[in-house]
């Protein structure tokens, strides 16, 4: 996977050959950027589920450990090359500590998954803080979707991978998929939809050429956890 589609895909979006998916990506970054992680942290907060609870730094690496294990299985079985990586760097001149599974497919076939990164960051020199995601990306036939007014996220591999993670098995995604080909039809150039699902933050960016897939859980304070504890 080349540094840029890495560094893409921790900023929410993967960046691709795709005009539609660039397009997608460089509005959502601007988006990020207006958006505070104060703010980000608040909606989490009001959020309820398995997800939402606080966890210490060791629970938290547990519940990484699970499901990577999950997502690397379904990898192996899908006869997809991967990559495990743990690296180190910078953000906002704070270290972040970056454990994660990945692969990238450059050339896929109509809605087919392109791209996919499961990772769990670590904050601080203490390792104060955390989170956990799971983002895909989709090579979207968004011309015959609208012309056959037909189009199923839930039969795409995206589907057994957010089961990995979500453990919310036979998710219905119809909602999802009249929206996204609704909107397209209606002349809309990016359609974003924004759900929660046990206490996790779902986002999905979609044009008529892929499919951007977030489901990540807020920012822990591990701090806050350990309190809760005592």
């Amino acid at each position: 996977m080349s540094k840029k589609i890495i560094s893409m895909l921790m900023s929410l979006v993967v960046v691709t050959s795709l005009i539609g998916c660039k397009n997608a990506e460089g509005n959502a970054q601007q988006k990020n950027e207006a958006t505070t992680e104060d703010n980000a942290n608040r909606n989490n907060e009001n959020s309820e589920g398995k997800w939402a609870k606080n966890y210490t730094l060791e629970e938290t690496q547990n519940l990484f450990k699970e499901k990577e294990s999950k997502i690397e299985d379904l990898t192996k079985e899908l006869g997809i090359k991967y990559t495990k990586d743990e690296k180190i760097k910078k953000e906002k001149e704070q270290p972040v500590n970056d454990n994660s599974i990945y692969f990238d497919n450059s050339k896929p076939e109509a809605n087919k998954i392109e791209s996919m990164y499961f990772g769990m960051k670590t904050y601080g020199d203490d390792l104060e803080s955390g989170d956990i995601s799971l983002k895909l990306s989709l090579k979207f036939d968004g011309e015959s979707a609208i012309k056959n007014n037909d189009f199923d996220l839930g039969k795409t591999s995206f589907k057994k991978y957010i089961e990995a993670f979500t453990e919310e098995e036979n998710k219905d995604y119809s909602e999802i998929n009249k929206e996204i080909v609704d909107k397209l039809k209606n002349g809309d150039k990016q359609v974003e939809i924004n759900s929660t699902i046990d206490g996790l933050k779902e986002e999905i960016i979609a044009t008529k050429e892929c499919i951007i897939y977030k489901v990540s859980t807020k920012k822990y304070k591990f701090a806050d956890a350990e309190m809760s504890m005592e």
